[in-house]
């Protein structure tokens, strides 16, 4: 991934439905040059897919929430089929297991207070082995999905910035 690279996904994660001939202008290369970049970017995957931005409130979605899930173990057993679960219920956005307190951090959306009450209860704590819940109604949305930062470090094969590389540790400074 180079430069140009960087800029064509910066572009199209801004706005997928750019012209291929008024991204290569602006990028200053041939419009030729540009459909055959976005096409590698795509055949390598660092392109997905394309996909419209729907206003959700538009759609009768104003409440949206972050709800925390515990499994009562966690076992091939539990986690399997809760995940399965999870995947089956069109309000919940995003599901992310993480480490710390909790198992699962869900983003789902809700056409109101009544239903998240409901997608909670009746939905997410009621699949088996969710030994414990805990939500967080969104006030209100500081900053949206920008998109991917897209710095010169982005897509090398490297776990640490190169200055901090040493055997694999980072190496501290010590003030004297």
């Amino acid at each position: 991934m180079d430069v140009l690279d960087r800029k064509i996904l910066e572009a199209l994660q801004h706005d997928a439905r750019r012209k291929n001939a008024d991204l290569a202008k602006d990028l200053g290369v041939a419009p030729s040059t540009m459909l055959e970049r976005i096409r590698r970017l795509e055949n390598r995957g660092y392109i997905k897919g394309f996909r419209a931005i729907v206003n959700r409130e538009k759609l009768g979605l104003t409440v949206q929430a972050l709800v925390s899930v515990s499994l009562a173990q966690i076992t091939t057993g539990t986690i399997r089929p809760f995940e399965k679960a999870i995947k089956e219920i069109p309000y919940v956005l995003v599901c992310y297991h993480v480490t710390g307190r909790f198992d699962y951090i869900l983003h789902v959306m809700a056409k109101n207070l009544n239903h998240l009450g409901i997608l909670v209860k009746e939905h997410i704590a009621a699949i088996e082995g969710v030994a414990r819940t805990e939500t967080f109604i969104v006030f209100s949305e500081i900053k949206n999905d920008p998109g991917y930062p897209l710095d010169e470090t982005v897509g090398e094969n490297q776990d640490l910035p190169r200055d901090n590389r040493e055997g694999g540790a980072v190496k501290q400074r010590r003030r004297e």
